[in-house]
């Protein structure tokens, strides 16, 4: 079985990067520009995570999280973005969102899906990272 991984972002280098360092075997991704295409996309993908940036055009990655949630809540939505805000991982948590990791801390979401993609527990800690409690 394999774990579906949405990527969300309007930067296209962005999303070639966090496809790369998060290509691993057993997950298929699929990436979006924007978060109302994430939505549409959730639907027939039935993505078990996705990555959502916080600033982009149209629905913000905070209103895109929420609105996916609504249509798809079993997916967990890791926010990833550049912006350390300790305002911006409140509204996360509040919208549906699993995690706020900065983008430079996408090691700790690696690593998640490394132990899913093992069928393993993940680690609790991740140095240099903030992961998240996973269900």
């Amino acid at each position: 079985m394999s774990t579906r991984l949405l990527i969300v972002d309007d930067h296209a280098n962005t999303r070639e990067l966090i496809r790369k360092f998060l290509a691993l075997p057993g997950v298929t991704i699929l990436e979006c520009v924007s978060g109302e295409e994430a939505v549409a996309c959730a639907r027939d993908f039935k993505p078990d995570w996705v990555t959502m940036d916080v600033d982009m055009p149209g629905l913000d990655g905070f209103e895109s999280t929420k609105a996916l949630k609504q249509a798809y809540p079993e997916a967990r939505v890791m926010i990833v973005t550049s912006f350390n805000e300790p305002a911006f991982r409140n509204r996360a948590r509040s919208v549906g969102a699993i995690g706020y990791i900065l983008k430079e801390n996408i090691l700790a979401l690696r690593v998640m899906l490394e132990s899913e993609a093992r069928n393993i527990q993940p680690p609790l800690a991740v140095p240099g990272g903030i992961l998240p409690s996973v269900r």
